[in-house]
This record gives C-alpha cells, sequence and structure tokens, in this order.
C-alpha cells in the first residue's frame, strides 16, 4: 500500500515532530507541518514539507486544516495547563473524526500509559497522576473516535533530554560538571529512545495502514542504568562522568521548586520498563550513535 498520502503532523517544529517530517518525505508522502508560528517553520519548508500555521484552540483552523488530509500525527503538547492539555489534543483527534477524508490517525504517547491504576502508591495525590491521566485519556479518545486505523506509539525516555539547553532542567548542572543528578537507584534501567525514531515507525504505518492499525507500539533503543548511560557518556564526550544519587532530602528541595524530575525517577524506580526494548524489528538509533553525533550540544 504504497499510495501516496497527504499527512498532517502537528507539533512539526518539536524533535517528534520533526522527525514524522523528515521520514514521512522520505518515504514520498505529501507532509504538512502544523506549527504555531511561521519562525519554527523555515527548516521544515526546506525539507520539502508545505506549512500550515494554526493553533490547537482554534477548532476552525484545524478543521480547515484537515479537510483534505489523510493520515494525522499528533503529539500531546504539554504546558503545564493539564485541563488545556487534554482539550487542544481533544480539538485535533475532534477535528480529524470531522474530516471527510482522514482515515488515519497516529498518536504518539508513553510507555506504560493505561497501567497507571497498578503504580506502587497511586491515588489522588500521586506526584505524576494529571501526567498519566491525561496520557490515557487521550489514547482512549483516539481509540474511540471510529478512525478506519489508528496507532499509537508509547515512547521510551528521549535522549534529546540530554542536550543542552533541555538538560538544564532534566541534568541541572551536567553541562558544566559532567555529573548526573539523579533519583534513580543503581539498578533502574531506563528506555532509551531518539525522539525523532518516532518519525521510522509513523512513515511505515502511513504506507501500510493494515498492518500496524488498532496497536500500541513501545518504541525503545535501549535499556540503561544510569552507570551504563555514564559509561557511554565518557566515550562520546572523551570525559569522565561522574553520578550523583540524591538523597531523599536532595529529592525533596529539588520537588519544593516545581522540578517534575525526581517524581519522574522515582516512578521508573517503581515501574520497570526494560521490557519494550525490542518490540519493533525497525533501524532505531542506537544510543551511542546518538551521542557521538551530538556530543557538541550534550
Amino acid at each position: 500500500m504504497s499510495t501516496r498520502k497527504k499527512v498532517l503532523v502537528t507539533g512539526a517544529s518539536g524533535n517528534q515532530g520533526t522527525g514524522v517530517v523528515l521520514h514521512c518525505l522520505a518515504t514520498g508522502q505529501e507532509v504538512y507541518a502544523f506549527v504555531h508560528n511561521s519562525h519554527s517553520s523555515k527548516e521544515l519548508k526546506e525539507l520539502g514539507a508545505k506549512i500550515i500555521t494554526g493553533d490547537f484552540d482554534d477548532v476552525e483552523t484545524m478543521c480547515a486544516a484537515l479537510q483534505d488530509k489523510d493520515t494525522v500525527f499528533h503529539t500531546e503538547v504539554q504546558t503545564g495547563d493539564w485541563a488545556g492539555d487534554l482539550q487542544r489534543s481533544t480539538n485535533v483527534i475532534e477535528a480529524a473524526r470531522n474530516s471527510p477524508t482522514v482515515s488515519q490517525f497516529i498518536l504518539s504517547s508513553a510507555i506504560k500509559t493505561g497501567q497507571h491504576e497498578s503504580f506502587p502508591g497511586w491515588g489522588l495525590g500521586y506526584p505524576m497522576r494529571q501526567y498519566w491521566v491525561n496520557k490515557h485519556t487521550i489514547e482512549s479518545r483516539v481509540r474511540e473516535a471510529g478512525f478506519q486505523y489508528w496507532t499509537i506509539i508509547r515512547m521510551g525516555q528521549f535522549l534529546q533530554n540530554l542536550k543542552y539547553p533541555l538538560s538544564a532542567l532534566t541534568f541541572p548542572g551536567f553541562v558544566s560538571d559532567r555529573v548526573l543528578r539523579v533519583a534513580w537507584r543503581p539498578d533502574t534501567k531506563i528506555p532509551w529512545v531518539d525522539a525523532t525514531d518516532v518519525g521510522i515507525l509513523a512513515s511505515v504505518a502511513t504506507l501500510d495502514p493494515p498492518s500496524y492499525t488498532h496497536s500500541e507500539i513501545d518504541l525503545a533503543t535501549e535499556a540503561l542504568t544510569v552507570e551504563e548511560l555514564g559509561v557511554k557518556l565518557d566515550v562520546a564526550l572523551r570525559e569522565k562522568v561522574k553520578i550523583h544519587y540524591l538523597s531523599k532530602e536532595e529529592e525533596e528541595a529539588i520537588m519544593r521548586t516545581g522540578s517534575p524530575v525526581p517524581a519522574a525517577h522515582q516512578w521508573a524506580n517503581q515501574v520497570p520498563c526494560w521490557d519494550a526494548i525490542g518490540r519493533v524489528a525497525l533501524p532505531l538509533t542506537p544510543v551511542d550513535k546518538f551521542l557521538a553525533e551530538n556530543a557538541t550540544l550534550i
């Protein structure tokens, strides 16, 4: 099924969206990049994508953008406004559902979505409660929308979190002192993935929707402890990387600043995700390759 498709990519200027644009263009699809403003679209236009400027809050614009498209790729944009974020993703799903031409919806989500009620300590006070509730709700709305074809891609930990400036949030201080400060346990294995690799799976699903429909697919390339990651960073950066395991007091101090990172690390300690590795037979980017190619940005 190699018929040329019209593919609309939301969040097209982000890491995941850019990956989908690149890989869908490479397979001959007609790609439309839905972006918030034209300033972020120059590179996408140069790649060959057609640009649509709009806002997820503007339902009419979304509906107009989807009137003649075949496939939609969507990833949730998180702003901290949980209700607003959920509504914006719902707007995209509804606009696609109401389009006379859209037959396929591809959603990027997170590994372990839908299993939240089994997480240790789950309840009203759970630190990442709304994150997981939103993920689950968005997935459910995609399944229930009635698309002929739908695929949910559940992503692992993004390797882009190691790159500056994002690393200033995820691994504060790392750029200056090469110390990874983590709340992970020494034996916790994290499933890493290059965020742009979502485009590899999205592009093959676009080419052959029946083979990937009604599926939730985990995407990760390698599961590593933080010590194993540190060794790989040593090689890529040609510098010694040290690991600092945060004390409970340090974790609490960081969380008081509003950072979600310690809670996310604690979740990974409690909910093993290493079984996500090897779920798809696709040429995902190895961790070593990503680190080598991005060493100057880490």
